[in-house]
């Protein structure tokens, strides 16, 4: 199946369960929306939980894969890189807005456990991505409180969706966002003030989805390919140049992949030295086969 065909789908899925809620919908209901049989679509998807773990799994791909990237940034500082991810995770709620009326709205009990245990995984992985950035912007210090954090941020945002897309309230994203990360500011610095304080959640009783492996983005994209090797950067344990260099070849690459005339030479030259190292050969590698990239290599 295309990508454009399974966007389809995906986008007719959305708007069907937005409007008839989860359990109202049907098969027949989505194959209607997107102008096929519904044997058809059910040569794509077996049951409208599986496609709704496709739509889960998609959306939570992309922005994953985004807030990897903006972590990676150097060229701003780790508190600011904070404040424009807590944006960047409201604008996608925003963009999804059919999806999460559904999620605000719909009876837990109309999903399977299936599917409840791959979105708490979804959720996990976006949990530990925000347990390292508020590591990052406080320190040693914050680790015990991080995870508390996450927590304490994820009920800002799910609370102010509920205003901006049930209520209709106008608030301004780049607004609220630099609100949420002063609330969050105060509180990291009042937790590492305060002697005797101690966390609310930690390895002892973590939700079972944030004791699994975290499940990585899919990847058959440029996007999900740079996604793993950063992380895989993060697992080599070499000395501190080779490191570097590791990671400056992917920041270049991941940079000139998404500027308007990438060029040719800069592509070549970085995915030759990540193609070098044996723990990033395999990833450059299915990189270097996509189409889109094969045209700079000709």
């Amino acid at each position: 199946m295309s990508n454009d065909r399974k966007q389809e789908i995906m986008d007719a899925a959305i708007h069907v369960f937005s409007r008839k809620g989860f359990n109202g919908s049907t098969m027949q209901d989505i194959a209607e929306g997107c102008g096929m049989s519904k044997a058809t679509l059910y040569q794509h998807y077996k049951s409208k939980e599986q496609l709704l773990l496709s739509i889960f799994h998609m959306i939570n791909d992309r922005l994953y894969v985004k807030l990897q990237a903006m972590m990676k940034q150097g060229n701003v500082s780790s508190a600011d890189s904070l404040r424009h991810q807590i944006e960047l995770q409201l604008q996608d709620s925003l963009a999804h807005r059919d999806l999460i009326r559904m999620l605000i709205t719909e009876n837990p009990n109309s999903y399977t456990e299936e599917v409840l245990k791959a979105s708490g995984a979804l959720r996990g992985r976006i949990i530990r991505h925000f347990e390292q950035m508020f590591k990052t912007v406080y320190g040693p210090r914050i680790e015990p409180f991080a995870v508390d954090l996450v927590f304490s941020m994820f009920s800002l945002l799910e609370q102010y969706s509920v205003l901006i897309v049930l209520e209709n309230v106008a608030i301004g994203v780049s607004e609220l966002s630099l609100y949420i990360f002063k609330l969050l500011d105060y509180m990291a610095d009042g937790l590492m003030k305060e002697d005797g304080v101690k966390p609310i959640l930690g390895e002892h009783n973590y939700p079972e989805y944030l004791r699994s492996e975290m499940p990585e983005p899919e990847t058959n994209s440029v996007e999900g390919l740079i996604c793993r090797m950063y992380r895989s950067a993060d697992l080599l344990g070499k000395s501190g140049k080779e490191e570097q260099d590791v990671r400056d070849s992917i920041l270049m690459l991941d940079n000139e992949l998404k500027s308007q005339s990438p060029r040719r030479i800069i592509v070549q030259g970085m995915l030759h030295n990540l193609l070098r190292i044996q723990e990033m050969a395999e990833l450059a590698g299915r990189l270097a086969a996509l189409p889109k990239i094969k045209s700079y290599l000709a």
